[in-house]
């Protein structure tokens, strides 16, 4: 069996940012600021290739690789003019831009 390593590695990658995002979110701006993520996550409309969180933020550790790139899509649309500093906010938005 080949293993793809590049899908594995993206794969970390961005579940690692997620995480780092998540932590750095909850410690500057409390769990309000995630219930707002989630309420995001969970409000997308639903299409029929883009599997959507009805969880919101809290179903993110319980994903399987399929799920991240569905997340990859639309991530920076969730965060997209949050209610945190416009600083952080577009150092966020630069991040998963590129």
């Amino acid at each position: 069996m080949v293993i793809n390593r590049m899908h594995l590695l993206d794969l970390e990658l961005f579940n690692y940012q997620i995480t780092f995002i998540y932590n750095l979110l909850k410690e500057l701006y409390r769990a309000s600021i995630l219930d707002k993520l989630g309420n995001r996550l969970a409000n997308i409309p639903r299409f029929p290739e883009l599997k959507i969180f009805k969880n919101g933020i809290q179903s993110l550790f319980r994903i399987i690789a399929n799920k991240y790139h569905n997340l990859m899509k639309v991530m920076i649309f969730v965060l997209d003019n949050l209610d945190i500093s416009k600083a952080l906010n577009k150092m966020l938005l630069n991040l998963y831009e590129v």
